[in-house]
């Protein structure tokens, strides 16, 4: 049986049309499931932070949209779920460079659940704690029946692209072996009815660095990545410097 919380935040959805939720659905949704905030993000010719409860989460869902790893990444890519309770004791080869970036960010444990529907996986929706601690088996019910109330109302939203070229245009995520998952994606044009994007700059600024550099959006996507990283930058501040022409990203030495 369905929690009366949980089927009041899945009615709130239904009821919220091509829009979206209202803006303090995350919070309450974070709530419910015991977690101190949660980020909801999908992939459509890149991958978008559709909705956060809180700035830590946006943080949190841009680190791995920078680094190309994590668990929300996962979630994305494979339809896998992700429970890492203590993100302390997590440091190994799996995610190298999230883990201690994470951990440093004051975030200790992290729950990442796929939005998929059958072999259609195309997102991912993450809850965060800044202390170490399991997720309860109820809680983890519960986001899943989120998880896929959220996937169902997606899907019914934008036109969904299929075949093996579909999911290559997918995630965006560097090196992710994307070709796995071959089940279908979300239409170009499915991000159009939502508004300011919270990643709207980054594009932007990749969009502006392909001009300058004469590189193909995709790699102009790639090195901006790569800048932020190596910068140890958020990568919407970097963005953000692109575009105010207060920074150029430097071209390929074999260029």
């Amino acid at each position: 049986m369905v929690d009366s919380q949980v089927a009041e935040l899945i009615r709130v959805l239904v009821l919220s049309g091509g829009q979206g939720p209202p803006r303090d659905w995350t919070r309450l949704c974070a709530e419910v499931l015991g977690v101190d905030g949660i980020a909801i993000s999908v992939a459509s010719d890149g991958t978008e932070l559709l909705w956060f409860s809180d700035e830590r989460s946006a943080r949190l869902d841009d680190l791995q949209f920078t680094l190309g790893e994590g668990p929300s990444v996962e979630a994305a890519r494979d339809g896998s779920l992700n429970l890492e309770s203590n993100l302390e004791r997590a440091f190994g080869e799996r995610w190298p460079a999230f883990v201690p970036a994470a951990v440093d960010s004051g975030v200790l444990a992290v729950f990442a659940f796929p939005l998929r529907l059958g072999a259609i996986c195309f997102g991912g929706m993450t809850g965060h704690r800044r202390r170490p601690g399991p997720l309860g088996e109820q809680a983890v019910a519960d986001a899943l029946t989120i998880a896929d109330a959220m996937a169902v109302y997606l899907l019914a939203l934008g036109p969904r692209e299929t075949g093996p070229a579909a999911p290559t245009a997918g995630t965006g995520y560097p090196g992710n072996g994307i070709g796995r998952n071959t089940g279908g994606g979300l239409g170009s044009g499915f991000l159009t009815g939502f508004g300011d994007l919270h990643r709207a700059e980054v594009h932007q600024a990749a969009g502006i660095s392909s001009v300058r550099l004469d590189v193909p959006l995709p790699e102009a996507l790639v090195r901006l990545r790569a800048h932020a990283y190596a910068s140890d930058r958020p990568i919407l501040d970097v963005a953000r410097d692109i575009i105010g022409n207060r920074l150029q990203l430097p071209r390929d030495p074999e260029s």
